[in-house]
């Protein structure tokens, strides 16, 4: 996958620490490498 789909870029977000309502206003313009990390505990 080398690009995010928009369903997705357009989900909101609930969190800490956010400055946008949803992930690509998070995001912003700029290129920017995105990881994604899972607590198992």
């Amino acid at each position: 996958m080398d690009r995010i789909p928009d369903e997705w870029l357009d989900h909101p977000l609930t969190g800490l620490n956010l400055s946008g309502a949803t992930l690509r206003t998070e995001l912003g313009a700029a290129p920017t490498l995105l990881v994604f990390l899972r607590h198992f505990g």
